[in-house]
């Protein structure tokens, strides 16, 4: 007798994927050995040009190993090194990775890379198209969240403009102005006003900061 039920689709679904050793719903382009080389082609020509554009579903199942490969670089030790040679095809992929993306992504510590759907289609099979591409270098198509002191610098000028956005950063502006924290990279003047407007919040709950303004 057929079993029904979510449970039982969920295990009939996750059967093939459990079989084969790989997570479910795991995109297949072709088999194994062949899939991996493609990652690895594309994901070199990736760092080399930091921008690709290819398929939506392409784009989708590279940028994980995108990502992971900034990860990995990060942790500076000789085992995560050689995953980081595993992934890599040619030199200058190597030090375009170690000189460039590691520096800018210091403080960036995950969302090094943006999947935009480009919204039409390869003429020859009508696939829908997509840009992978790093973020924080000239070019990109739209800024990414600043992170690190321009974090700190775009939080505390957004804090000063409206009401809206006092409501929205305060909690992150408290933290900021935290005697036990970091100095953050502001000019004096700027942090005065700062804890004036954090001082009207003093004491109140959550719900009473739209009753204030």
């Amino acid at each position: 007798w057929l079993k029904m039920g979510w449970i039982a689709t969920t295990n009939f679904i996750a059967k093939g994927a459990r079989s084969k050793g790989k997570r479910v719903y795991h995109r297949v382009f072709g088999p194994s050995h062949q899939q991996w080389k493609w990652v690895k082609d594309m994901l070199n020509i990736l760092i080399i040009n930091q921008r690709l554009e290819t398929s939506l579903a392409r784009a989708k199942e590279l940028q994980q190993y995108a990502e992971e490969i900034v990860f990995l670089a990060k942790k500076n030790s000789a085992y995560h090194d050689g995953l980081v040679e595993s992934m890599l095809t040619s030199p200058e992929a190597r030090q375009i990775l170690y000189e460039r993306l590691l520096p800018r992504y210091k403080d960036r510590h995950f969302h090094v890379s943006r999947v935009v759907n480009l919204w039409k289609y390869r003429q020859r099979d009508t696939t829908p198209m997509a840009v992978l591409e790093y973020v924080d270098r000239p070019g990109e198509l739209r800024p990414a969240n600043p992170v690190g002191a321009a974090r700190k610098q775009h939080v505390a000028m957004e804090f000063l403009e409206t009401r809206r956005s006092r409501r929205k950063h305060l909690s992150e502006v408290q933290r900021m102005l935290d005697k036990s924290s970091k100095k953050p990279p502001l000019d004096e003047a700027v942090l005065e006003r700062l804890r004036f407007e954090c001082s009207k919040y003093e004491g109140l709950e959550t719900n009473q900061l739209v009753e204030i303004e």
